[in-house]
């Protein structure tokens, strides 16, 4: 290991493991090519710009340049994504300000399975250096894959799966990073291998991360004001620290290895993987009392905290064509997961998270009715869950959740495309502890349009009526969650029963313009959700922490996405474009008005980017605004300017792709106001950012 470590801080990271052609890409290509691929999370297999619903895929040279530490900071900076920024490797998607257990994280399909979902200090158990691509699924996507995704999706699609025969009997790729800030050196390795109808995959990757540097004081400006007027504050180790956030360094590994069989027909894969990591959580200490009797320099010790985490994963995938009277082909997708972290308290153990968990889904596409097509499902997602430690304020629960969903699609002409979606998802929750049981069924439906108004005009537009199962944490948590320093209380623990089902409409309109030199897309949405569960401040404390309780309001979340390509010169060997982008969303109580908490700023991004050749270069920057609309006990957060340039040179033979990063050249101190530590710690310093890719 040590010797794998040395070798990867002589390179840098950044990469997908991508196909051969994927490397030769320019960024222009890709991006001209971008709504042609296959968008793999829908039942039919259409295009980006087949669908109705919002939906972008970040992918080949653009994806290697964005990546980072986790899925979470790769995706900040897209339309309408941001992150919950808790350390280099704790990070997860933000979509449209929903977070958590309603923006859903996919391998290849099938829900990650970890614990992330219910604490942001929880790592997401899969990792964009051997990604293919990443699929983002804008607004509810709970009608193709449950009540977790009520928010949002993100698919990440790696090479695990091998669904065509292979081109030749051995192929593979490495890919190596590293930079300066985070301290961050990482290694992929990727390979195919095989003859006739049998092949197989293999892939490792291994990241370790140095505490991090950022370009002043870890607590920000408003916090120690606010602390000032309260008459003080602890002088803890947070308000001092300078230049560096300690406690935020780790060691991430993880691997498998895979089988297919190809027919002429079809194919069915299996895949084994693992994954470990073992990380530090920033402001999150335990203090521990020690003798009365002692000097006062001892009467209190600060122990640091970290998480040790273990997932070994079984996941299967298959096709096959019937070319029946009824059914046109079957697709299944399967995992099972055994995932288990522990909090260490200095050299104690703190607490121990354990999930056992399942999720398969079957897809049966039946055969076109005249210009009627589509597909009919049944997914099932158990998860035995199970936390043990002074920091257990979730009671073991196994949930269950059987769901029937169907997908139709209707071509009137080649000029309109209608799309409709129905699932049904009756979610059961039990535990020997648990006050009261949970087992309801949820409802819901959409109606979406694809018009092609001219040649150049595509209009798309998405209803999507669904309803959302409350978790088990917002239904029995009862304890400390120190890592959001708060003291949570579910309704059940509250005495106030069992939550309402949330109930969301949400309309989304895109026009998209591809006239000639410009390419646009503009999108408009309105998500009205009744009995939006919500985790609320009181005026109580228990364990030295705030107390805040589970309830309901309805909310109104609205926004705007948009993003434009201009070509500003374009020849055979060359060209130059400018890129523009902005985004906002608004999130409220519908009767007080009152604002959702940790809900990004409204954002405006400029590019330029220019290749000649195999060079290519990038400048972007990103522009975000105050955010001041803060909702009860939330400080409001500054803007900044995050400035990037990146400079990259592709070898046709050896297929090699090199690449320099500078990351927040102006050295800004960022927060992200939907992190729960935006107060306690920015986002990294200027970074400089080395990176290659080779394909053999």
């Amino acid at each position: 290991m040590n010797t794998t470590k040395r070798i990867s801080m002589a390179a840098a990271v950044v990469i997908c493991m991508t196909p051969p052609i994927a490397s030769a890409q320019s960024d222009e290509d890709a991006h001209h090519e971008i709504d042609q691929i296959v968008v793999t999370a829908t039942p039919l297999g259409r295009t980006v710009e087949e669908l109705a619903q919002p939906t972008s895929i970040l992918r080949g040279d653009e994806l290697a340049k964005k990546q980072s530490t986790s899925i979470g900071e790769t995706l900040s900076q897209e339309p309408g994504l941001s992150s919950t920024y808790f350390g280099p490797v704790s990070s997860r998607p933000v979509i449209r300000g929903q977070y958590g257990e309603r923006v859903r994280v996919l391998i290849n399909g099938l829900d990650s399975l970890d614990a992330s979902a219910l604490s942001e200090d929880h790592q997401v158990t899969v990792d964009g250096l051997l990604a293919d691509r990443i699929e983002i699924v804008r607004g509810p996507a709970t009608l193709l894959y449950g009540s977790g995704a009520a928010g949002g999706l993100v698919n990440i699609v790696d090479t695990r799966f091998i669904e065509q025969p292979i081109d030749k009997p051995f192929s593979a790729g490495i890919a190596a990073g590293a930079d300066t800030a985070v301290g961050n050196r990482d290694i992929a390795i990727r390979s195919h291998f095989g003859s006739g109808s049998i092949a197989f995959s293999a892939d490792f990757f291994t990241r370790s991360t140095d505490n991090v540097e950022i370009p002043g004081f870890a607590e920000s400006a408003a916090l120690i004001a606010a602390e000032e007027a309260e008459g003080g504050g602890d002088e803890g180790e947070e308000e001092e620290a300078f230049g560096v956030v300690e406690n935020t360094n780790s060691d991430t590994s993880g691997g498998a290895i895979g089988a297919s069989f190809v027919g002429d027909k079809g194919f069915f894969g299996i895949s084994f993987s693992g994954f470990d990591s073992e990380y530090g959580i920033p402001g999150h200490h335990h203090h521990e009392e020690e003798d009365p009797g002692a000097p006062p320099a001892a009467e209190e010790e600060e122990e640091i905290v970290r998480i040790d985490l273990e997932q070994t994963r079984v996941d299967a995938k298959g096709e096959y064509d019937i070319d029946g009277s009824i059914l046109k082909g079957i697709r299944f997708r399967a995992a099972v997961n055994d995932y288990t972290h522990t909090e260490l308290e200095g050299a104690e153990i703190g607490t121990v998270f354990d999930v056992q968990g399942s999720d398969s889904r079957l897809e049966l596409r039946h055969v076109p009715w005249g210009d009627l097509e589509g597909a009919v499902g049944i997914q099932y997602k158990q998860v035995d869950f199970n936390a043990i430690g002074d920091e257990a304020f979730v009671p073991a629960s196994d949930t269950k959740r059987l769901s029937l969903f169907v997908f139709e699609e209707l071509r009137l002409n080649d000029s309109w495309v209608l799309q409709g979606s129905a699932r049904f998802e009756d979610q059961d929750i039990s535990g020997a502890t648990l006050g009261e049981q949970y087992n309801d069924g949820a409802f819901g439906a959409s109606i979406g349009a694809v018009w092609r108004a001219v040649e150049d005009i595509r209009i798309s537009a998405n209803l999507a009526m669904t309803e959302r199962h409350p978790t088990t944490a917002e239904l029995y948590s009862d304890g400390p969650h120190i890592a959001a320093q708060r003291y949570e209380r579910g309704s059940v623990v509250l005495g106030n029963g069992i939550l309402d089902i949330e109930e969301s409409t949400n309309f989304d309109l895109t026009v998209h313009g591809d006239t000639g030199p410009i390419e646009w897309s503009l999108t408009g949405f309105v998500n009205s959700v009744d009995n939006y569960i919500l985790l609320r401040p009181t005026a109580l404390e228990l364990d030295e922490l705030p107390v805040f309780d589970y309830g309901q309001a309805d909310v109104v979340f609205t926004g705007v996405e948009a993003q434009a390509l201009v070509e500003l010169w374009d020849r055979d060997d060359s060209h130059l474009h400018l890129s523009v982008f902005t985004d906002f969303v608004n999130a409220e109580e519908d009767i007080s008005g009152a604002y959702l908490p940790r809900i990004p700023p409204s954002r405006v991004g400029l590019g330029l980017h220019g290749a000649w050749k195999q060079y290519d270069a990038s400048l972007d920057a990103t522009f975000a605004g105050d955010q001041d609309n803060v909702a009860q006990s939330e400080l409001p957060t500054d803007g900044y300017t995050l400035l990037n340039l990146s400079l990259s040179y592709s070898f046709e033979d050896p297929d090699l792709y090199v690449f320099v990063r500078g990351s927040n050249l102006l050295d800004e101190e960022i927060r992200q106001h939907s992190s729960p530590l935006k107060d306690l710690i920015p986002l990294p310093g200027r970074s400089l950012h080395v990176g290659l890719r080779y394909e053999f």
